[in-house]
């Protein structure tokens, strides 16, 4: 009886069936073009640029802070003339040191505050570069303020020095007069008494935040003034030892260099990963003579596993280079997706190899692999289908990172897959040819026949013995056997999971799985934080926990820009726009009103205080500018933007104010501040205002990431059931891989929050492929089961565990072995990747040998009676032909007759009577198990 669902996976079948035997009878060019693409394809590793900006790679393309970035560059453009510390909205060659007190002490008093001073003299005055015959200093290099030189760190002496005279230092802004700084960015550890009027003084404070930024264009000097950050590192390092102050630093190259350390420590790992593939690859391929422990060297086939893990490299190898002859920018994250792809194609080539095995060794070579082809291509297909589509639909995400990893490592697994079915299979039906003519796998000499074992000498049975087929394809005993592996999981394994006992105890597992998963998704922690871009010996590590310590919690600066200022003649207005700066200044997340840097407020001090004048309505951009050319050397004039009004009124179209933050030291409350300031702004939307600060860049990572990672896991599903449903002859199949899918996905969420692992872009990557594993190791349990023609459930089982068992653990081990070599790398990066997919695999795993079987055991049973009186009715019919006691044509052991008398001999030649094309090719990744040592 033929399945009804099979219109799509049957032709598929045919059609890989007669292509495999083409290439077996022409392998020379299926070998020959790829090594010719990938020779010209590997030319490209030589041009490859990596994209190393960490703001453009992990954060959002369209996030919010870029585009509220580039508003205040365009109104505000940084030129080399009118730099002012703390408005500045790029890092680009900017140094930051912080500079602590070493004991814990106050470092306001003298000991400490001349520490600091040497230290500030020396980055200064004694840091030089030699560079075509010239030498470079700070002061060559640095952006100035109006011709005055390098702004420096002047504050930090001043209030030093006002300190040590006694004087009460406001804080967060220091007050003479009329004039007024803000001290709240670059003083932190702070302890304050309070003022007899109710202000904060200064008490003692722990560390000092010291800039240097230096110019950034044109290109030449931009270079030059890199190459000054790393003199100034080098110099750092061997700074003298100071009893007084310890310091951390970081430059504007600080986080692209710690990718690249990443990247490089990536390379000699993947050799190891390699190697370790080779060799498992090795172990898995020999086979050994029956009845003893001497090596079969006509069925083993050491060689072609190497060739098959180099297929693997050979995909990877074109996968980067088509990709990037695209134009798709490389980035060093891509670093890892080798990892990945070689362990799906060593897996993949386990089947390949393990489909032949399971053909009869009487056919032709011809045959035999079109055979192996008919199921493993399919499978593969599936394999690749579902990984592919999982990275496909990852690289719609608005997050660079993930988005190049995805392409990248989307075309290598599909150009691996075309070499599997090209390269490799031609290299198959060469192997299979030698094997049919009793050749040594490694040496292709003539083997001794292992019908002589007795009578050779030790080294003969060692290294020269092999098999030989028997020419009648009836004696299924000599030409096709059951492995130890699937005799363990059909006899042993399978057995005790379905013992009514044991059921129970997997659904108690079951369920304290997905509490425990649920569990950890509501403790779920998003966003990568800068921290984690860097190798844990980083000298930059020290410098973020001083900024989260010291600084992010109290004092750092947020710009608000007022886009379209109102008339600021009319006085209701000046007072919304005086409710607004209050509002925003505090919020939860703001220190107060004395943070408040904004040149209204300083004009309205200087006109009552100096001149002991009032302002004027009508004449109040009038008065602005005679505040602005009074203070021609502070830096209000450089928050406001004139322009001249259809009246021809010279007025001010938009202005900026700053504020100070507190309480941020933490990326939730980094993400809820960014909501809080936004949705103040949101308040007063006529102004059309612009809230930023450095941290936004990465909160609105924080923001995103689950939405798009919802999104990814909810469209993969879709594809993932659709691609179920049209390869897999039985669409109830894709009820069971949608709910191993969103279980697993649960489990590595959920599990990776337990294990201390954000989610962010790194674990985004590996959500979007663990998906492409739920389907892997889910499906085609399920559907082994399902069309399974035995009469209980707990014999489907045993059916299904027998066939696929094996192969499933097969895979998942080698794509352990590939990645077991990233554990230990200090980067949280790598460690993130290894983590995740580890509980990609383990999770998987767990599903489609445990849960998977008593799930379906239970709630998917039923009769087949159709199909078995058909298939009975067939063994009959052929029996009364023959003569002879045969049965179903089935070296997998899925359609099973209930005959036990019927299970000893199966010629191929009966396949179009047994309409065998249509039953015998199932299209599961893990169909078959390697005819293999399974120890």
């Amino acid at each position: 009886m033929r399945r009804t669902f099979d219109c799509i996976e049957a032709p598929l079948s045919r059609l890989f069936y007669r292509y495999g035997r083409y290439v077996a009878q022409h392998p020379l060019p299926f070998i020959a073009i790829p090594v010719l693409i990938t020779a010209f394809c590997s030319i490209s590793l030589l041009h490859i640029h990596p994209v190393t900006d960490p703001i453009y790679l992990f954060t959002p393309r369209n996030a919010p802070s870029k585009y509220e970035r580039q508003i205040i560059h365009n109104l505000w453009p940084l030129h080399y003339n009118n730099y002012i510390p703390g408005r500045a909205v790029t890092q680009s060659r900017e140094v930051q040191v912080i500079v602590a007190s070493r004991d814990g002490g106050n470092i306001l008093e003298r000991p400490y505050s001349e520490a600091v001073r040497r230290l500030d003299f020396f980055i200064q005055n004694r840091v030089k570069l030699y560079y075509m015959g010239k030498t470079y200093r700070y002061h060559d290099l640095c952006l100035e303020w109006r011709n005055e030189g390098c702004p420096g760190n002047k504050h930090i002496h001043i209030v030093s020095d006002l300190y040590q005279h006694g004087i009460n230092v406001t804080y967060p802004t220091v007050r003479f007069g009329s004039a007024s700084g803000y001290i709240g960015g670059a003083l932190g550890g702070v302890s304050l008494f309070r003022e007899a009027n109710g202000s904060a003084s200064l008490a003692g404070g722990l560390a000092w935040f010291m800039i240097y930024h230096l110019k950034f264009f044109p290109q030449n000097t931009s270079y030059i003034a890199g190459l000054w950050e790393k003199k100034l590192q080098e110099a750092l390092d061997s700074y003298p030892f100071d009893p007084f102050i310890s310091f951390t630093y970081l430059h504007s190259q600080s986080l692209t260099e710690e990718l690249k350390r990443n990247a490089n420590s990536l390379i000699p790992r993947f050799v190891i990963a390699f190697s370790i593939l080779v060799f498992f690859s090795l172990l898995c391929s020999l086979i050994f003579i029956s009845g003893t422990f001497y090596v079969d060297w006509v069925l083993s086939k050491p060689v072609l596993s190497l060739l098959g893990v180099i297929n693997a490299g050979m995909g990877i190898v074109t996968g980067i280079g088509i990709t990037s002859f695209c134009g798709v920018p490389y980035s060093d994250i891509v670093g890892v997706m080798p990892f990945l792809v070689v362990a799906v194609g060593t897996d993949n080539m386990f089947l390949m190899v393990a489909a032949v095995r399971h053909t009869n060794r009487a056919f032709p070579v011809p045959k035999r692999i079109g055979e192996s082809m008919s199921d493993a291509a399919i499978s593969i297909l599936i394999t690749s289908l579902t990984d592919a589509f999982s990275f496909g639909v990852g690289a719609i995400t608005s997050i660079p990172a993930v988005q190049i990893f995805c392409i990248y490592t989307g075309a290598a697994i599909t150009i691996t897959f075309i070499y599997q079915i090209s390269f490799f299979c031609a290299l198959l039906s060469l192997a299979t040819e030698w094997e049919a003519a009793g050749l040594h796998c490694v040496w292709l000499q003539p083997t001794i026949p292992d019908t002589f074992i007795k009578s050779t000498s030790l080294k003969c049975r060692l290294f020269w013995m092999g098999s030989r087929a028997d020419p009648d394809p009836r004696n299924l005993q000599q030409n096709l056997k059951d492995t130890s592996a699937k005799i363990f999981f059909k006899e042993w394994f399978a057995p005790i999971l379905m013992n009514p006992v044991v059921k129970i105890l997997v659904v108690m597992w079951f369920f304290i799985y997905i509490a425990l998963s649920v569990y950890g998704c509501l403790h779920l922690r998003e966003g990568l934080e800068p921290i984690n871009l860097l190798v844990q010996d980083s000298y930059a590590i020290p410098h973020y926990r001083y900024l989260e310590k010291y600084f992010w919690n109290y004092g750092a600066p947020l710009q608000i820009v007022v886009n379209n200022a109102p008339d600021l003649r009319d006085r209701n207005e000046r007072h919304r726009v005086q409710s607004m700066v209050h509002a925003f200044a505090n919020t939860k997340y703001s220190i107060g009103d004395d943070s408040i840097q904004f040149w209204l407020k300083e004009m309205e001090i200087y006109y009552n205080k100096e001149l002991e004048m009032d302002i004027v309505d009508s004449e109040i951009y009038g008065m602005a500018e005679h505040f602005f050319s009074a203070k021609s050397q502070d830096i209000w004039c450089e928050d406001v933007i004139w322009e001249t009004n259809q009246q021809g009124l010279y007025s001010i179209r938009s202005f900026r104010f700053l504020i100070g933050m507190k309480h941020i030291s933490k990326t939730y409350y980094q993400e809820d501040a960014t909501r809080t300031f936004r949705k103040v702004a949101e308040h007063y939307s006529s102004y059309n205002i612009t809230t930023f600060s450095p941290l936004w860049l990465f909160t609105d990572q924080y923001a995103i990431v689950i939405p798009n990672t919802i999104q990814n896991i909810l469209i993969a599903l879709v594809v993932m059931i659709i691609i179920a449903m049209l390869l897999i002859p039985q669409p109830f199949c894709s009820v069971w891989v949608a709910f191993s899918i969103a279980s697993i996905d649960l489990g590595v969420i959920g599990f990776m929050t337990l294990w201390d692992v954000n989610l962010d872009a790194i674990s985004m990557i590996t959500i979007i492929m663990s998906i492409g594993f739920s389907v892997d190791y889910s499906a085609h349990i399920t559907y082994g089961y399902v069309i399974s023609a035995e009469s209980t459930p707990e014999q489907r089982v045993k059916t299904a565990l027998g066939a696929l068992g094996w192969p499933v653990t097969q895979g998942a081990m080698s794509t352990i072995l590939a990645v077991a070599v990233l554990a230990d790398i200090p980067a949280y990066m790598i460690v993130t990747f290894f983590k995740t997919v580890l509980l990609s695999i383990v999770l998987g795993l767990l599903h489609g040998l445990i849960f998977l079987p008593v799930m379906l055991s239970w709630f998917v049973g039923g009769e087949q009676d159709l199909q078995k009186t058909s298939t009975i009715e067939q063994f009959e019919d052929i029996r009364e032909v023959s003569g002879t006691v045969i049965q179903s044509c089935d070296p997998y052991g899925i359609y099973l007759s209930r005959n036990i008398s019927a299970r000893r001999s199966c010629p191929r030649q009966i396949k179009p009577s047994l309409d065998c094309i249509s039953s015998l090719t199932i299209p599961s990744r893990r169909l078959t198990e390697a005819n293999s040592n399974p120890f």
